[in-house]
C-alpha cells in the first residue's frame, strides 16, 4: 500500500488564483518500486487544472499513450525509483483554482498514482490515492 499525506494552498497572484498541494507518499508495499503521477490524474475538490509538478516524482503518460507531449525540462518521462519503506515528496500545481471546496477547511484530493518494476510508464499500472487536505486560502492585497 501507499501512504498519501497532503495539504494545499490557494492564492491570486495577478489576477489569478492558483492552489499548490504539498504531498508526501509512503511506500509500504514492501516493494522497491518506480512511481510517477499520471497526468491528468489529480484532483482537489472541484479543482482537476494540474499544470505543474515539483519535486521527485514527475508526470506520467497514460500507460496506453501513444503520443504525449515532453517538458524539455524534465526529459523523457519515467518513474522515480522508491525504495521499500520510502517517502517521497513535492508539490503538484493547479491553475484557475480559488477555492478547492468553497467553505470548508479541507478538500477531497485523489491523485492517480503510476507503479511499476521499471521506470518506463508504458508497463505501469494506475493506483488511485486520496485524502481530505487541509486547505488555506490566502486573500490578496
Amino acid at each position: 500500500s501507499f501512504k498519501l499525506e497532503a495539504s494545499a494552498v490557494s492564492a491570486k497572484f495577478n489576477w489569478l488564483w492558483n492552489a499548490t498541494i504539498s504531498y508526501s507518499i509512503t511506500n509500504n508495499s514492501g516493494m522497491n518500486v518506480y512511481l510517477g503521477i499520471m497526468q491528468g490524474g489529480v484532483a482537489i475538490g472541484n479543482c482537476t487544472d494540474a499544470e505543474e509538478v515539483r519535486g521527485s516524482l514527475q508526470f506520467l503518460p497514460n500507460p496506453h499513450a501513444t503520443a504525449y507531449s515532453v517538458n524539455p525540462m524534465q526529459g523523457p518521462p519515467r518513474g522515480a525509483f522508491v525504495p521499500a519503506g520510502a517517502r517521497v515528496a513535492g508539490a503538484i500545481i493547479l491553475y484557475n483554482c480559488p477555492a478547492p471546496n468553497p467553505g470548508y477547511p479541507t478538500a477531497p484530493l485523489s491523485l492517480s498514482l503510476m507503479v511499476g518494476k521499471t521506470q518506463a510508464f508504458q508497463t505501469m499500472t494506475t493506483f488511485p490515492l486520496s485524502v481530505d487536505a487541509p486547505v488555506r486560502q490566502l486573500q490578496s492585497e
